[in-house]
């Protein structure tokens, strides 16, 4: 049985810790906030649910569209993104979480919006016997992806 995202479903978490746990947001370090938002909002539709500066060397947006949200921080004097990094295939070299997700009823058709929209698709559309998937880079350069799973 396929749950969410098309993975299979575990059998049993009874060897689990006693808590339930599902995804909440995706953090991603961005060198301009006000461009940062600016982008997920025109380029996918997200808008704004809260915005924070705890002190004057952070910035951070949280921002959602549905149940997904991401979380964008401007942090002074922050290293900027290493090219590798810009690469899908590239950064999976190198240990450590790699890129987030977001999943669309229409692969081929959401990659054909956003290039339309002027968004650079880094990598496919790829189809496979289970997915369609396809990798953008935002306006700071950071490479997702986008899935379609096959029912």
């Amino acid at each position: 049985m396929l749950g969410a995202c098309g993975f299979a479903q575990a059998s049993s978490q009874a060897d689990g810790p006693p808590f339930e746990i599902k995804p909440h947001h995706t953090g991603i370090s961005v060198p301009n906030l006000e461009e940062s938002i600016a982008w997920y909002q025109k380029m996918l539709g997200f808008q704004i649910v809260r915005r924070v500066s705890p002190n004057a060397n952070i910035a951070i947006a949280l921002m959602r569209r549905n149940d997904c949200y991401i979380e964008l921080f401007q942090v002074a004097n922050a290293q900027p993104l290493p090219e590798y990094r810009r690469s899908p295939t590239a950064d999976l070299a190198v240990h450590g979480i790699k890129h987030f997700a977001l999943e669309v009823a229409d692969a081929r058709g959401a990659a054909a919006a956003l290039k339309a929209r002027g968004v650079e698709v880094v990598m496919g559309p790829v189809e496979n016997a289970t997915e369609t998937f396809f990798f953008v880079r935002d306006n700071s350069g950071n490479a997702f992806e986008l899935i379609q799973y096959k029912q």
